[in-house]
């Protein structure tokens, strides 16, 4: 289920050093397959990588027990938080993984900034990546002491207009309340599972609304993905049409892509209705 920014990295970082990167699969209705996932734990496994929300088909992972299982076998933990964080409340004690990364464009902030949570004992072990200004507590000519966290990993002239940026995002977000946020855009799902699979040929991928955060992806019998998006737009009403950055995913689905929409806190249900409608349509304009 994962996007590609939590698989090349891995792939890269195994072409470097020799490591094994190997996946876990889903259940047909695209749940993590825990079975299968066990079976790939090991005492050699030093890292497990994870999305705590899907942003193909929208499933909620069990994220503290997947921590719990890997820490069994000394593993790290790394959580792709990127769509957990705008659409769910996250309590970082509550996980217990190493490292959680998510996104500020995500959470109605600039894009190009993120937040990497790191448990700190981990992030003093670790040596500095980048070289710089800022990130060193001295320089001689033999060598170089690096600062004290987080400044060791923060070289240069940081992006300061977008940490502005997303500090306002993020205490926008806090006033209007991630739980409510999360019960927003699940009456939408709800929604959504509804009306659109009334639409002859339509089939809505991944679990059930209970099981998914607000996002809807979705094929149509004989109908290009691309073709459906570039309709739907023309009626004011933007989906994303592709692979959205989980090739896997789709070869997994026997698909080449799929449609998806994305609620947020600024969608309605009247919004849900018109896509519904003008899905509608469209397919049958296509056809």
């Amino acid at each position: 289920m994962e996007h590609h920014s939590n698989i090349v990295p891995w792939q890269q970082l195994a072409a470097r050093t020799g490591a094994v990167v190997r996946f876990a699969g889903i259940t047909e209705e695209g749940e993590l397959d825990w079975e299968d996932f066990e079976s790939k734990l090991s005492e050699k496994t030093k890292l497990v990588s994870v999305a705590a929300i899907s942003n193909v088909l929208g499933t909620r992972i069990p994220i503290a027990e997947i921590v719990s299982k890997a820490k069994q076998f000394g593993a790290f933990v790394v959580v792709d938080a990127a769509q957990h964080v705008p659409h769910e409340p996250t309590v970082v004690s509550e996980w217990g993984a190493d490292f959680i990364a998510f996104s500020a464009h995500k959470m109605l902030g600039p894009t190009g900034i993120g937040i990497l949570y790191g448990r700190q004992a981990l992030l003093e072990a670790m040596p500095p990546f980048l070289g710089g200004g800022n990130m060193i507590s001295s320089v001689t000519t033999e060598g170089f002491t690096p600062g004290e966290l987080p400044a060791r990993f923060e070289a240069g002239t940081p992006p300061i207009v977008e940490a502005i940026g997303l500090g306002t995002a993020i205490e926008y977000l806090k006033k209007i309340g991630v739980g409510a946020i999360r019960e927003h855009e699940a009456e939408l799902t709800v929604l959504a599972h509804d009306l659109l699979p009334r639409i002859d040929g339509l089939r809505i991928l991944g679990p059930p609304p209970q099981k998914k955060a607000g996002i809807i992806s979705f094929v149509v019998d004989g109908l290009s993905a691309q073709d459906i998006a570039i309709f739907l737009d023309r009626q004011g009403i933007a989906i994303r049409a592709g692979h959205h950055c989980a090739m896997p995913l789709h070869d997994y689905l026997g698909i080449p892509n799929s449609c998806r929409a994305s609620f947020y806190l600024y969608n309605t249900k009247d919004d849900v209705e018109r896509l519904a409608e003008a899905l509608a349509v469209v397919v049958a304009k296509l056809r």
